[in-house]
């Protein structure tokens, strides 16, 4: 932990520590000795850790309990027992309607991600190990909606992607018509293969390629009739289908937490990208 809890005297450094002893309670479920903290923030002595421990004793997040030994403060954040967590298997404590396990695991297996957050409070600046968890969580998410989605689409001989080029074209409304070049205003995906993929759903009969009358050069593609139906037998399945329907199973509360969090976190990963020119 080189530098990291040192870094900074001020408000970061006191975050820097408060998160350190944070993720180390939440693998040990114990507050450290003065020098197991000093090793803990990388301070060369226990009189830096002793200062470090007056100011998170000043901002709650520790106190000093009767028999003279620290313990968490009314600030102090109790993460997830991530030990209880890694040996926790499915279906071994009943689930509230709104607790979300992973269901999808094996009976002996934990939370492979459990596991990795464990690693991470310990070798991995503290800052990060939130940002790794969320990220590689959603990343997870994401690899297995997709692969739930592939094989839904697969039931009328359609990939993921061609699915969403067939919802694009059914959002734009009645005459369901649009101009290739304008799909990247629905299509909620790269457009990269979109011909290859106009190409096959028209070979398919579910679109086809209509005369633009304001430009005789120009082509709009058209979502047909078999289109269409197609789409609504997808869409039939989805209301049974786990991958799609999960957000219904979070409280009004937690569903406009994640959009906000979502959205926030969308925001600033476009503008990081837009400020940095080797994108």
């Amino acid at each position: 932990m080189t530098g990291r809890a040192r870094t900074g005297e001020g408000e970061r450094g006191i975050e820097l520590c408060r998160a350190a002893l944070e993720a180390h309670y939440a693998v040990h479920r114990t507050i450290p000795s003065m020098a197991g903290l000093a090793r803990l923030w990388d301070y060369a002595s226990k009189s830096s850790a002793a200062r470090r421990v007056d100011q998170l004793i000043e901002a709650g997040v520790l106190l000093w309990s009767a028999d003279r030994r620290l313990a968490p403060g009314p600030a102090f954040r109790i993460l997830p027992d991530l030990k209880a967590q890694v040996g926790e298997v499915p279906g071994q404590h009943d689930h509230g309607p709104h607790d979300l396990g992973p269901h999808d695991l094996g009976p002996h297996d934990p939370d492979p991600l459990q596991a990795a957050l464990a690693a991470w409070a310990t070798d991995y600046d503290p800052v990060l190990v939130r940002s790794y968890s969320v990220t590689t969580r959603l990343l997870r998410l994401a690899r297995s909606m997709e692969r739930h989605m592939t094989q839904s689409a697969a039931r009328e001989g359609l990939t993921s992607g061609d699915v969403l080029l067939l919802d694009a074209l059914y959002r734009v409304g009645p005459p369901h018509r649009i101009a290739p070049t304008a799909l990247k205003h629905y299509f909620l995906m790269s457009l990269a293969g979109v011909a290859k993929r106009v190409d096959r759903l028209e070979a398919l009969g579910f679109i086809r390629r209509v005369p633009n009358p304001e430009d005789r050069r120009g082509l709009f593609i058209e979502l047909t009739e078999p289109g269409r139906a197609a789409l609504a037998r997808l869409v039939a399945v989805d209301r049974a289908a786990p991958h799609i329907v999960w957000p219904t199973a979070l409280s009004e509360q937690q569903y406009h937490a994640m959009i906000e969090s979502l959205t926030i976190a969308e925001a600033l990963v476009a503008e990081s990208k837009k400020n940095d020119r080797s994108y």
